[in-house]
């Protein structure tokens, strides 16, 4: 019997990794205008990331499975990757803290839910 490895599963964290590509990159050109261009570069770049640690078996399953979490795994509170990135410009723009209480809501343990908060303090 294969045991699932739990953070298969962990929508938080793949949101967060996206949520971290997005940021540093906004530091770096903070005029961005194209926040879904920001997000499929960032959803790309965590599926790479995620391909070379072995966590999929190709391109395509990681990086749809990385857009997923963003796009539909966060339902109720997101309903669709448009929602995802107007959220994450008025987090980058505006400091709002929307999706902190989301993907608060969506952590499964106090250690996830302290990883979020410290992740949203250090914005």
């Amino acid at each position: 019997m294969r045991l699932a490895m739990p953070y298969r599963n962990d929508k938080v964290s793949d949101v967060m990794a996206v949520l971290t590509v997005m940021r540093n990159k906004v530091k770096i050109t903070p005029n961005c205008r194209y926040f879904t261009e920001l997000r499929r570069e960032a959803v790309k770049d965590v599926a790479e990331t995620e391909l070379s640690a072995k966590r999929y078996k190709n391109q395509d399953s990681a990086r749809k499975t990385i857009h997923d979490a963003c796009a539909r795994r966060l339902k109720p509170d997101i309903g669709n990757i448009r929602d995802f990135d107007g959220l994450t410009e008025l987090w980058l723009r505006q400091n709002s803290m929307q999706l902190k209480d989301i993907l608060l809501r969506h952590s499964k343990s106090p250690s996830q839910c302290a990883d979020v908060t410290t992740f949203f303090e250090g914005n």
